[in-house]
């Protein structure tokens, strides 16, 4: 089941899309499935799959899946230190560093599995994108990461998102942040209810 929600003037509550320099009627927000999202702007294409962290509550470490891919025409990139998770009470957290992952990585193995978490995307990129090997944690001790990735309009990366949250994953809405060079996406999803937000 899709659900198609476009972005409006007016957002329930305080979860609302923005991109700040593209029109709202170019942003667009899909739920497909009941955890995943996906997201569109001009500047990026985005899925984000929840399934891990709405099972999980309590968890002291909040872990998504992201694919991500350019927008209309070129390369997108995206630092480390822009994505940014945002709390239902405003508080926000940042990814952690390499060093600080490989230090909890294998606590999160059976996570991973379960959600494929290095796997392929589930929907719209595969068969239509290269997929390109760049992520911000490494999926074993030599492999490579990167502090900023570059998807581009033919291109998409993929990979786990992990947020370190001291008082354990909560119910109700959250809010991923992706701060671009010239815009921000933010891409709401709820845990613990069966919908999604919409606008009106």
């Amino acid at each position: 089941m899709r659900r198609h929600v476009i972005v409006a003037a007016s957002v329930v509550g305080f979860l609302m899309l923005s991109v700040s320099t593209a029109p709202a009627q170019d942003v667009e927000v899909s739920r497909e499935g009941k955890w995943r999202i996906w997201y569109t702007s001009p500047a990026l294409r985005a899925e984000l799959d929840f399934h891990w962290a709405d099972r999980h509550p309590g968890d002291e470490w909040f872990i998504l899946k992201l694919s991500v891919a350019g927008g209309l025409k070129g390369v997108t990139s995206v630092n480390r230190k822009a994505v940014r998770l945002q709390a239902p009470d405003g508080s926000i957290f940042e990814l952690p560093t390499e060093a600080e992952f490989r230090g909890v990585r294998g606590s999160m193995q059976i996570a991973f599995q379960q959600e494929n978490i290095w796997g392929p995307p589930a929907s719209r990129f595969t068969g239509s994108l290269e997929r390109v090997e760049d992520w911000f944690f490494s999926p074993s001790r030599n492999a490579p990461y990167r502090e900023t990735i570059h998807p581009s309009s033919f291109q998409y990366c993929t990979g786990p998102l992990v947020f370190h949250v001291p008082d354990g994953v909560q119910t109700g809405g959250w809010v991923l942040i992706i701060d671009l060079e010239t815009s921000r996406a933010e891409i709401p999803f709820v845990l613990g209810a069966d919908e999604q937000p919409k606008t009106e």
